[in-house]
């Protein structure tokens, strides 16, 4: 039996806020916080509770016995975040809920998908490249903190569906 078979996938519930953002801040300090120290330091848990929408029916949520271990969000035509406590990493939450989220856009219609990949950040590349995404070019974006945002360079990979 695979370890994905022990995760549920549900749509997110304003109750799931604060365990989303837990997730949130613990997946992206593990994956990134060696990229961006400086950016890490302005962003604490409440960066990313503050930033979560409890109104947003825009979120898939990986669970295993109940506990929120990982979700992906989305908004427009792109995917803004994938995360999963590293706890759970390579457990089969991931692959998951980015399909939950490319199967939402795609149910909104879109056929080209987007979403960014922190240059340097050579595993989330893998991770998506495995998935049937590609890297559309390498440019400068930005990324918040509790001071304001900081300029960063990202790779925006896409994918058709």
């Amino acid at each position: 039996m695979s370890a994905a078979a022990n995760i549920a996938i549900r749509r997110a519930s304003a109750g799931d806020i604060p365990a989303l953002a837990r997730v949130w801040h613990d997946g992206w300090h593990a994956g990134h916080a060696h990229l961006d120290p400086e950016i890490a330091e302005g962003r604490p848990f409440k960066f990313f509770e503050d930033r979560m929408n409890p109104d947003c029916d825009c979120y898939a949520v990986a669970l295993v016995d109940g506990e929120v271990v990982g979700f992906a969000g989305w908004e427009g035509g792109g995917i803004g975040q994938v995360f999963v406590l590293p706890d759970y990493h390579g457990r089969g939450g991931a692959p998951l809920v980015l399909a939950a989220a490319e199967e939402a856009l795609h149910d909104e219609g879109h056929k080209l998908i987007w979403l960014q990949c922190r240059t340097g950040n050579d595993r989330a590349r893998a991770f998506y490249e495995k998935h049937g995404w590609y890297v559309a070019r390498e440019h400068e974006a930005d990324i918040g903190t509790v001071t304001g945002r900081e300029p960063i360079m990202v790779w925006r990979m896409e994918k058709k569906l």
